[in-house]
């Protein structure tokens, strides 16, 4: 019986693919995800998997927390960076991680022993961070707290000092500060002068996984993720950005 379940297993496979499947993606990531130019980081490295494996696909660009809402409503396939936090769902190996950090305008001797210290602070964080994070507890109740689903505003609300501390993954980072020096918005702006500090977290890096409302979907896709893994072909990819 054993042969039979392959071949179920297989014919299964081929029909979820046979249409052209839809996937979600982040907004205003980059270079992680970059719905403008349809690359980045994470987009380049599940396009190339979806390529080896002969995947069709239909790319959908939405915020953070409609991207999980849709996949577990199954009005898209697949979800490329989310947490596993449905057990209804069927998550990939880690995909992508993100390293994430505290800055501060003016104390370059930022320490930070537990991140509840940020409390004092008002704080610009990316959407979803209080979760990711697990600082809900009193992030709720802080109106000095705030979390953008466009993560350059995040940024230039922070260097225009509306507020203290801005959290964030230092590859984020420093793609808008060379972004926004190219278009002269802010005048040579360094990220040296600025305290930072890694955030004292579990969870970081903060990793990421892909989604899928089908098992044999993310079987197939796990397996291709390893061998682009062990090619050395995943850490080329990052290192182009």
């Amino acid at each position: 019986m054993r042969w039979a379940s392959a071949l179920l297993l297989i014919i299964h496979s081929a029909w979820a693919v046979s249409a052209e499947l839809i996937v979600a993606f982040g907004q205003s990531r980059p270079p992680f995800i970059d719905e403008v130019q349809g690359d980045g980081i994470s987009f380049r490295l599940f396009d190339t998997v979806a390529k080896q494996l002969g995947w069709q696909y239909k790319p959908l660009f939405v915020s953070n927390r409609r991207m999980e809402k849709l996949l577990a409503q199954g009005q898209v396939d697949i979800a490329v960076e989310v947490q596993r936090q449905n057990t209804q769902l069927h998550y990939s190996q880690p995909f992508i991680a993100y390293s994430n950090y505290a800055l501060h305008h003016t104390d370059r001797d930022l320490a930070l022993t537990t991140i509840d210290q940020l409390q004092f602070f008002s704080i610009c964080a990316w959407q979803n961070a209080s979760q990711h994070l697990g600082i809900r507890q009193w992030t709720e109740s802080n109106s000095k707290y705030r979390e953008y689903p466009d993560q350059k505003l995040q940024v230039a609300d922070w260097l225009n000092k509306r507020c203290d501390v801005l959290l964030i993954d230092d590859t984020l980072l420093e793609w808008h500060i060379r972004q926004l020096n190219a278009r002269s918005s802010f005048e040579d702006v360094n990220v040296n002068r600025f305290g930072k500090t890694l955030l004292p977290v579990q969870n970081n890096p903060l990793w990421f996984y892909v989604g899928f409302g089908d098992a044999a979907l993310r079987d197939a896709f796990d397996k291709q993720l390893s061998v682009l893994k062990q090619s050395g072909r995943y850490q080329q990819i990052r290192n182009e950005f």
